[in-house]
């Protein structure tokens, strides 16, 4: 489906037995019915988020079908949500059976449902099976666009160690759409590394900002394996792993949701010499997301507030900076607020 380089570090358990992400297939091989996979939406919540917090896919039952089957994902615009015969390469089954090699990400965002205990093994070979055996629909048809199976899913990429060095040789690039799949100018796509004497284990360190056609490049990008998270004003914001060698060069493309629930949001942003300053209002805020970003020179701070709750978040930066900064902040739930740009 796409010849890039293989970026994204698909966990061991989903490579083997056809990506099957460890559960077995029932020892009879019976035929799934639509409304089994219908009422695991419903156990695990996945119809409370989708759509009244997500709204790029419908979960809701008369809905879902239409929304998985032969439609492109848009967290990855590069996958589709179900490829019929193929879980291995849905990306419904990577999402809710994904084993997390990073925090809760299974390399291609969050794996679901959030801040929960993964899906019991026998649902999950529900899914499995009900793929396998066409992905038909409540009519016991296969329905809705055909699409190829698009390609072998990564791998070889897990043996990469977590990125301990400020600047490397290697280069991201990409595109960064919104739900309507419109290339998002000014978006800001972040590289995370980690270590032991970073607030909450990870750090926001470097950062591109996408232009008019919605592309960034992050040059000199260290090597080793870290978190990729792009955010865009009033979205759903979205993270990736990969996985770099030194002075290789990597695609990754993403897709942001709108976001429904109107939470966090930031006002009075400020730059008073090395001190950046802005008002947060809201709940459920991200203690170690709550950002301002400097384009120029591709430096990302995280701000902080010692209540880690609404009010005023702050942090100096290392030195004098030129350029503008844009300030964000978002919540547990992966909302992230509007952007506001203040000049240095």
């Amino acid at each position: 489906m796409r010849a890039i380089a293989l970026i994204v570090v698909l966990a061991a358990a989903l490579l083997a037995a056809g990506c099957g992400g460890g559960a077995k297939k029932p020892a009879a091989a019976k035929q799934v019915a639509y409304a089994q996979v219908q009422s695991l939406f419903v156990k695990y919540g996945c119809t409370s988020c989708h759509p009244f917090v997500n709204p790029s896919l419908n979960l809701q039952k008369g809905k879902s079908y239409a929304s998985l089957v032969g439609i492109r994902a848009l967290e990855d615009p590069d996958l589709y949500r179900v490829v019929a015969g193929d879980p291995g390469r849905s990306f419904l089954f990577l999402k809710v059976g994904g084993n997390a090699p990073i925090a809760d990400i299974p390399a291609i965002g969050g794996r679901m449902p959030p801040s929960s205990p993964p899906i019991a093994s026998t649902d999950l070979a529900l899914i499995r099976t009900w793929i396998e055996q066409g992905a038909k629909g409540p009519d016991g048809k296969t329905s809705g666009p055909k699409v190829t199976t698009p390609g072998s899913p990564p791998s070889g990429l897990a043996a990469a160690q977590d990125a301990n060095s400020s600047r490397g040789t290697g280069t991201i690039s990409g595109t960064v759409i919104d739900q309507q799949r419109r290339p998002i100018a000014g978006a800001l796509v972040t590289i995370l590394l980690k270590g032991p004497t970073q607030q909450g284990g990870e750090e926001h360190y470097r950062v591109a900002q996408t232009d008019g056609s919605g592309r960034f490049t992050l040059d000199h990008s260290p090597a080793g394996r870290f978190l990729l998270k792009a955010y865009a004003p009033n979205s759903i914001y979205v993270s990736r792993i990969v996985a770099l060698a030194a002075g290789a060069t990597q695609t990754v493309n993403f897709g942001l949701p709108s976001r429904v629930i109107s939470n966090p949001n930031i006002a009075n942003a400020s730059v008073n010499g090395k001190r950046l300053s802005m008002t947060v209002s809201g709940s459920s805020l991200d203690g170690n997301y709550t950002l301002a970003a400097n384009p120029k020179t591709g430096l990302v701070l995280e701000l902080r507030n010692p209540s880690g709750g609404a009010g005023r978040w702050i942090r100096t930066m290392p030195r004098l900076l030129p350029g503008s900064w844009v300030f964000l902040a978002v919540d547990h739930q992966c909302n992230t607020s509007g952007f506001l740009t203040v000049a240095s």
